[in-house]
């Protein structure tokens, strides 16, 4: 017996030696301080937040609000329908319908205004004009019609529930901070008065912040609600942003049609003429001089042809998305210098102009594909050449600055553009009366082709003229870092 015991507490004592040793429980470790006034800072920030205000009134006025929508719809809705079989009775279910949309429509704002609600149109504009009955139709069809006579009918038991709990989430804090200090100023500095101050003063501000929270929250949700309610789905949007779309390109193809029409009338109308000259009998037939004078402007007019379709070609490609570019890293300095040694002797024989170039000591690297942006700095410097009266002179520059991105700017002498004319002078086929004559032979695509160009490479373009005093167009391209 004395041995079986024995061994036994042997075998427990090795037990214990070969158990591992207890996993020890780990303390959480008390909030530092700064966490915690962190977290109480912001807390009672909600005291001077306005929309936490703004929040609470609006809860606060929704029960009348939600009771008088109600009412009206409901007595209304009760009236016409009683009524239906006269003329009357459909007059007032309009009427009801019409009030209903402007219900929903206040709605909307203050719950924007009010509680910081981001809340789509109510409504999409029409792309044409149509009657009124026509209006009230498509009025009667919308989902959104509906969704938010639905939101006005359950605003109301929304109104009882979020007055009452505003209420009395409120007042008895506002009573606790209102009703020491009006007895402090009543009875003076006491240690009565001033004991007050603490208790319940103190306690009520805390309290007052936690409604301010609480009803934060409510409003919040009652927000996204409205959203949901008062404002056109993605659906919709997206349903009428594609006919938009559908719209404006349609009526893009008929302009272009007719512009090219008008287009074509002229070059045609010359080619036709000078060739039909030529055909005369010998007898008729003008001298060799006119005739190769004649000769000369068909070959002109013919490559003017060739220069529309080309440009036709390039904005259909542009409007199916289908301009190709490879962006790489080009410095911005050999292109311009380029282009302006390209253009110096044309400009100086043919309309006595100067064209120089400014380019940074410092290479100025640019994401562009230098095929096209050649393109469009001989189309601008050509452009400037035309519309520079004789000594004039046409500069482009690069400046140094840095930044995100490279500008590059194209300069002239000339005429200049009116205001009412720069902010059309990007589209297509569009002439100034006074920058953009049919005489300099161009179609009116150069810079809209150019825009499409520069955009194309990530860039944009933009213009800056005074009448009289010459005309600045500016290529804006992302800069790049060979290094």
């Amino acid at each position: 017996m004395v041995y079986l015991l024995d061994r036994k507490m042997e075998t427990t004592a090795t037990e214990a030696q070969d158990a591992p040793p207890p996993t020890p429980v780990a303390e959480v470790p008390p909030r530092p301080p700064a966490i915690q006034s962190e977290w109480v800072k912001r807390f009672l920030h909600i005291l001077i937040e306005p929309r936490a205000y703004l929040t609470a009134l609006y809860l606060l006025i929704a029960f009348p609000l939600g009771v008088t929508y109600f009412a009206f719809l409901v007595a209304g809705a009760v009236t016409g329908a009683v009524l239906s079989a006269v003329l009357v009775g459909i007059l007032i279910l309009v009427a009801v319908m019409v009030a209903a949309w402007g219900f929903a429509l206040l709605e909307r704002d203050l719950a924007i205004w009010l509680l910081g609600a981001k809340i789509a149109p109510l409504s999409l504009p029409n792309l044409e004009v149509v009657s009124t009955w026509e209006m009230l139709g498509r009025h009667l069809r919308q989902a959104t019609t509906w969704r938010s006579l639905a939101y006005l009918l359950v605003k109301l038991p929304f109104g009882v529930f979020a007055t009452a709990i505003t209420v009395a989430l409120l007042g008895p804090p506002i009573a606790g901070i209102l009703v020491p200090t009006t007895r402090l100023l009543a009875e003076g500095p006491t240690p009565y008065t001033f004991s007050t101050l603490i208790f319940p003063g103190v306690f009520s501000v805390l309290g007052l912040a936690l409604a301010l929270h609480i009803l934060g929250l409510i409003g919040r949700a009652w927000g996204r609600f409205a959203s949901d309610m008062l404002g056109v789905g993605v659906a919709e949007r997206q349903v009428w942003e594609a006919r938009r779309r559908a719209e404006a390109a349609d009526r893009s193809r008929r302009e272009l049609i007719m512009n090219v029409s008008h287009e074509l009338r002229t070059p045609i109308a010359s080619i036709q003429a000078h060739v039909d000259s030529l055909l005369l009998p010998e007898s008729v037939r003008p001298d060799a001089e006119e005739t190769d004078r004649r000769l000369k402007v068909t070959s002109a007019e013919t490559r003017r042809l060739a220069d529309l379709i080309e440009d036709l070609l390039m904005l259909a490609r542009a409007d199916t998305d289908d301009i190709k570019v490879t962006i790489r890293e080009v410095e911005v300095g050999p292109i311009v210098e380029q282009v302006a040694l390209a253009i110096q002797p044309l400009a100086r024989d043919e309309r006595k102009v100067t064209v120089n170039y400014e380019v940074a000591s410092t290479a100025v690297w640019a994401l562009a594909d230098p095929d096209r942006l050649t393109q469009v700095l001989t189309n601008l410097v050509r452009n400037a050449v035309n519309y520079t009266p004789e000594g004039g002179v046409v500069s482009i520059r690069v400046p140094a600055a840095g930044g995100a991105h490279v500008q590059i700017a194209v300069s002239d002498t000339g005429v200049g553009i009116s205001p009412a004319d720069l902010e059309h002078i990007f589209e297509r086929f569009y002439r100034a009366d006074s920058s953009r004559s049919r005489n300099t032979g161009g179609f009116g695509l150069g810079l809209s082709i150019a825009r499409e160009l520069v955009e194309a490479m990530g860039g944009s373009m933009s213009a800056t003229s005074q009448v009289g005093l010459g005309s600045t167009f500016w290529i804006s391209l992302r800069r790049a870092d060979p290094h």
